[in-house]
C-alpha cells in the first residue's frame, strides 16, 4: 500500500473494520494519521482507532486516541462514549463517569448513556464504601480471624493489622463500633493461643487512655474473664492480660499521663456546670452568678457533650445528668439548662418519669419561685415543635391557668412566652395562627408593656423579648412593634446592657420585621395542585408585602438600630454564636437596600460592625455582611465608614464576592465598592491586587451583561495605576490590551470612559504599550478617531490624551502614521476652535498634541496651518 491520500487510507482502514480484519484496520489508520495534515479528518482517524483498540482490549491506547479526538471537538459524542468505556475497563470510573455525563448533557435522551451513567454512579458508590471505609476492614479482619479454614498466614497478618489498627483512636473506636468486643471474645474463646494474644493486644489498645471505652469493655468482658485468661499456662500471653490491666488502670485512674480524653476531668467539670445551672437567684445560699453564667454554662454543656468523641462517652454524659437530677426544684431549672444546651440530653431527661408531672406539681405549688422555674422549664423543652407534641397537649392548659391566677408580673410573662411559643409554630405562615385572632397581637401588646417598664427587673423584660421573637413572625405584631418607638428603644438599650442572654431572640426579632429570613419559594403550579389536593399551602400575610417592609426598616433606622448592632457584635464569641451572627447579618443586608439609609447606618458605626460578621460566621452569614458591606462601601468616604486600618480588612470580603457562584447583583455590587476604594490610594490598590482581585475583574470585563461590564471596567481604570496591573498588560500572549482598545469602540458612554480613561493611564505609563495598542487590532485607528469626535467632553478629551502619548512615544513610524491619516484634520478643527470652558480640557488636549507634531517635524509651524494648507 503506497503512502497515498488520508481519507482514501482512512475508508480502506473503514472497509477492515467492518469485515472485521482489525490488524489490517489499525495499520491503515496509522498510515493515515502520518500523512494527514487536517484536524478534522485526524480527529475522525484517532476516533476509528479508537474503536479498533476497545475491539482489541487494548485501552490505555483507545483512551488516548480517543482524548486526541476530543482536544479537537469537545462534544464528540462517539470519541466521548469511546474513552467512557476504554476507562472504566482501566478501573478510572470517576473519569468515565463524567465522558458520560457529557454523553447525556448533549443526547439527554439516549438510553445507553443513560444506564451506563446509572451503572457508573452505582459502581462509584459501592467502591467509594469498600475502599474508604474502615469498617468494612474491620469486618474483613474478623472473617479471616474466626473462619478456622483460613491459611495461617492470612490469619496472622489479620492479627497484625487489627492490633495496629486499635492503637489509633479513629480506629479502635471503628472496632468499638463495629461489635468488636464480642467478636475478640469470640477469638479468645478458641483457646488458641495466638488467637487469644492477638485478642488481647487489641483490646489493649482500645482501652489505652480512653476512659469511656476502657469503662465499657471491662463491663463487657468482666474482671473475672480477664484473671481467668492471665491464669492460662502461657507466658505471653499472661503478659499480654497484666499489660491491658496496666492499660486500663491507667485510663480509669489518668495514671496514663499521655494527652488523650477530657475523661476524668469531665465527670467533675460536668457536675460542676451542672450545679450552675440548677442554681435559682432568687433562693438563699445559691452561688453568685453574673447575667451570662447560666446561658453560659448551657452552650458550654452543649460544646463539652458535641466534642464526645463515641456512644459510650455520650451515654456516660447522659448518666451524670441523669443521676444529678434527683427530682428537687434545681433539677427542674438544671434541665433548662440542658434543654439550652444539649437539646437531646434534655429532652431525654423531660421524658423520664415523673419530670413532666414535677413540672406540673411545682406550676401549682404555692411557692413563686417553684412556679417560675417550672414555667422556664415548660418553655424551654418546648422549643423543638415536633418533639413538643405532649408539651403543647399539657402545657397551654398549665400555662393559660398561671397566666390567669398568678399576680406575681415575673410569673405572669414566663407563662405568657410559654404561650407565645407554643403558639407560634406556624411561623410566619399567615393560615397556621394557633390561637384566635387578633389573641396574639393582645399577647404581644403585654409583652411591649413589660419591656417598656423600668420598674420591672431586667430578666423578666428579658422574658417580654423572648415571647417577642416568637410573636414577631405574626405581621401584624410587627408591625405595632416598629410603631412603637418606645419598645423598640427599650430593647436596643437591653441589647447594649451587659447582659447579653438575649442576644440571640434581639436577632430574630429583627429579622422578623425585616423580613430577612429564608424564604422558600412559592411556586405558582404548586400551589394550584397542593389547592386541587387539598394539601395546605403557606400564605403571605399582606404585611409581610414590599412596602410594608421597607416602612419597618425605616421605623428601625431611625429608632437607632445601627448603634444596638455595632454593640451586639462586640459580645463575646462563647454568647454570639454563628447562628446569631447570620441573623445580624441578614438584618444589616436588609437595613442597607435602600442607598438613602447607608449614611446613617456608616454614623452609627454599622460599617466597622460588619466586618467582623463578614469575616467569621456560617457562609451564608459571611456572604450577607458581605454584601451588606458592598453596598456600603460603594457609595461612602472608605476613611469614615471604615476608620483607620479597618479599611484594608474589608478588600477580602468584597473579593470574595467576585466569585462566579455568586449571584450577579453581589458581584455588581462588590465591583462598585472595590472601584471605589481603588480610586482613594495606592495602599488599597495593592491590597486589592494582593487578594487575587484582578483575575477575577478581568473576567467580568468579558461579562454579557452591560451593567457588570461596566463596573468591572471602571475598576480596572481606577486600578491601571498600580504597578502590579500595568505589568499584567506588558506581558505578552493575552487579549487584555485588544479588550480595553474595543470596549472604546462601544456604544456606552459609561464604558468607553471607563475603558479610554485606561487607555490613556497605561499608555502614560509605558511607551513599550503605545507600540502594542497598534498591534492588538487593525481597527486601533477608527476607535481612537471616534473617541477623538466624541460628543462627550470627558471622553473626547481621554481619546487626545491617548493620540499625544502615542505621539510622544519613541515610535517616529507611528507618529507618521497618526499624522498622515484623518487624524490631524480632526487635531485641527478641535485645536482651532475658540476657548470653551466646557470643553476646554479636549481643546488643551488638541494643541499639546499639534504642538508635539511641529516639534517632531510632521507639520508646519502652526500660523500657517490656519490658512487651511496643513499637512
Amino acid at each position: 500500500m503506497t503512502m497515498g491520500d488520508p481519507i482514501q487510507l482512512k475508508d480502506e482502514g473503514n472497509k477492515h473494520f467492518q469485515a472485521g480484519d482489525i490488524d489490517k484496520a489499525i495499520e491503515c489508520y496509522t498510515s493515515a494519521i502520518k500523512v494527514c495534515n487536517d484536524k478534522k479528518v485526524l480527529a475522525v482517524i484517532y476516533r476509528n482507532r479508537s474503536a479498533c483498540f476497545l475491539k482489541k482490549e487494548n485501552y490505555a491506547n483507545a483512551a488516548s486516541d480517543a482524548s486526541k479526538a476530543i482536544d479537537v471537538d469537545a462534544a464528540d459524542i462517539k470519541a466521548l462514549y469511546r474513552r467512557c468505556q476504554a476507562l472504566e475497563k482501566l478501573g478510572k470510573l470517576d473519569m468515565a463517569f463524567k465522558d458520560v455525563q457529557r454523553c447525556a448533557t448533549i443526547e439527554p435522551k439516549n438510553k445507553t448513556f443513560l444506564e451506563t451513567l446509572r451503572r457508573l454512579g452505582a459502581d462509584i458508590q459501592a467502591k467509594l464504601k469498600t475502599t474508604f471505609s474502615t469498617d468494612s476492614r474491620v469486618q474483613n479482619m474478623f472473617d479471616i480471624l474466626l473462619d478456622d479454614e483460613m491459611e495461617k498466614d492470612k490469619r496472622e497478618k489479620a492479627a497484625n493489622n487489627l492490633i495496629v489498627l486499635s492503637r489509633e483512636d479513629a480506629g479502635a473506636e471503628r472496632i468499638f463500633q463495629n461489635n468488636g468486643v464480642p467478636l475478640l471474645l469470640n477469638m479468645i474463646e478458641t483457646g488458641k493461643p495466638e488467637m487469644i494474644l492477638a485478642a488481647i493486644r487489641t483490646l489493649s489498645g482500645m482501652c489505652t487512655g480512653h476512659k469511656a471505652r476502657a469503662m465499657a469493655i471491662v463491663n463487657m468482658v468482666g474482671v473475672d474473664k480477664m484473671c481467668s485468661i492471665m491464669a492460662v499456662d502461657n507466658e505471653e500471653v499472661a503478659l499480654a492480660t497484666c499489660n491491658l490491666f496496666q492499660c486500663i488502670n491507667d485510663s480509669l485512674t489518668g495514671g496514663d499521663k499521655r494527652e488523650y480524653g477530657k475523661e476524668e476531668a469531665l465527670v467533675l467539670g460536668l457536675k460542676k456546670i451542672l450545679k450552675v445551672c440548677g442554681q435559682v437567684s432568687e433562693l438563699p445560699d445559691q452561688l453568685p452568678l453574673t447575667d451570662n453564667t447560666q446561658l453560659i454554662a448551657s452552650v458550654l454543656l452543649n460544646k463539652l457533650y458535641d466534642d464526645l468523641k463515641c456512644d459510650p462517652e455520650r451515654d456516660n454524659f447522659r448518666d451524670i445528668c441523669d443521676q444529678y437530677i434527683k427530682y428537687t426544684i434545681h433539677a427542674i431549672n438544671t434541665i433548662s439548662g440542658l434543654l439550652q444546651g444539649p437539646f437531646d440530653v434534655g429532652n431525654a431527661l423531660v421524658g423520664h418519669q415523673g419530670i413532666i408531672e414535677m413540672m406540673v406539681a411545682l406550676c401549682a405549688s404555692e411557692r413563686e419561685v417553684d412556679q417560675m422555674v417550672a414555667v422556664e422549664a415548660l418553655i424551654h423543652s418546648s422549643s423543638k415543635m415536633s418533639r413538643a407534641s405532649f408539651i403543647v397537649t399539657n402545657g397551654v392548659s398549665l400555662l393559660k391557668d398561671i397566666y390567669k391566677k398568678t399576680k406575681n408580673e415575673r410569673i405572669k410573662i414566663r407563662a405568657l412566652v410559654g404561650l407565645c411559643k407554643l403558639g407560634s409554630a406556624g411561623g410566619d405562615d399567615y393560615s397556621l395562627r394557633q390561637f384566635a385572632e387578633g389573641s396574639t397581637e393582645k399577647l404581644a401588646k403585654q409583652c411591649r408593656k413589660w419591656l417598656c417598664n423600668p420598674q420591672i427587673d431586667t430578666k423578666t423584660r428579658n422574658w417580654a423579648i423572648e415571647g417577642l421573637a416568637y410573636l414577631t413572625n405574626d405581621a401584624d405584631v410587627k408591625d405595632d412593634f416598629v410603631e412603637d418607638e418606645i419598645a423598640m428603644k427599650a430593647m436596643f438599650e437591653l441589647a447594649k446592657s451587659k447582659d447579653k442572654t438575649i442576644l440571640y431572640s434581639v436577632a430574630c426579632i429583627l429579622v422578623n420585621c425585616t423580613n430577612s429570613y429564608e424564604k422558600k419559594e412559592i411556586i405558582p403550579e404548586l400551589v394550584q395542585l397542593a389547592k386541587f389536593s387539598k394539601q395546605h399551602v403557606p400564605e403571605q400575610h399582606p404585611k409581610d408585602k414590599k412596602d410594608f417592609i421597607d416602612q419597618r426598616v425605616k421605623r428601625l433606622l431611625k429608632a437607632g438600630v445601627t448603634s444596638a448592632l455595632a454593640v451586639m457584635v462586640k459580645a463575646d464569641s462563647s454568647i454570639l454564636t454563628d447562628q446569631t451572627k447570620e441573623l445580624l447579618s441578614r438584618v444589616f443586608l436588609a437595613l442597607s437596600q435602600d442607598p438613602k439609609d447607608r449614611g446613617i447606618i456608616v454614623a452609627q458605626g454599622g460599617g466597622k460592625a460588619l466586618i467582623p460578621l463578614a469575616l467569621e460566621g456560617t457562609e451564608a452569614g459571611k456572604v450577607k455582611a458581605s454584601h451588606a458591606l458592598a453596598k456600603i462601601a460603594s457609595i461612602s468616604n472608605p476613611e469614615i465608614a471604615f476608620p483607620g486600618e479597618r479599611v484594608y480588612e474589608v478588600v477580602r470580603p468584597l473579593v470574595s464576592l467576585l466569585q462566579t457562584d455568586r449571584d450577579g447583583m453581589q458581584n455588581y455590587e462588590a465591583l462598585r465598592s472595590l472601584t471605589n476604594l481603588a480610586g482613594f490610594s495606592e495602599k488599597l490598590r495593592v491590597k486589592i491586587v494582593k487578594e487575587k482581585a484582578l483575575p477575577e475583574i478581568e473576567n467580568y470585563m468579558f461579562e454579557e451583561n452591560d451593567q457588570i461590564r461596566q463596573a468591572a471596567t471602571e475598576c480596572m481604570c481606577n486600578l491601571v495605576t498600580c504597578k502590579a496591573v500595568q505589568d499584567r498588560y506588558l506581558q505578552d500572549g493575552n487579549d487584555k490590551l485588544k479588550l480595553l482598545v474595543l470596549l472604546c469602540g462601544e456604544d456606552d458612554d459609561n464604558l468607553q470612559s471607563a475603558a479610554a480613561g485606561a487607555l490613556a493611564m497605561l499608555t502614560a505609563a509605558h511607551e513599550k504599550l503605545c507600540t502594542k495598542l497598534t498591534n492588538v487590532t487593525t481597527q486601533w485607528l477608527e476607535i481612537l478617531q471616534r473617541l477623538c469626535i466624541h460628543t462627550n467632553p470627558s471622553i473626547q478629551h481621554r481619546g487626545l490624551v491617548i493620540v499625544y502619548n502615542l505621539l510622544n512615544s519613541d515610535n517616529s513610524e507611528l507618529s507618521k502614521k497618526l499624522i498622515e491619516s484623518e487624524m490631524l484634520e480632526i487635531l485641527s478643527v478641535i485645536g482651532k476652535a475658540a476657548d470653551n470652558p466646557k470643553r476646554q480640557d479636549a481643546i488643551d488636549a488638541a494643541r499639546m498634541c499639534l504642538v508635539k507634531a511641529m516639534d517632531l517635524g510632521l507639520i508646519k509651524p502652526f500660523s500657517t496651518l490656519q490658512d487651511g494648507t496643513g499637512g
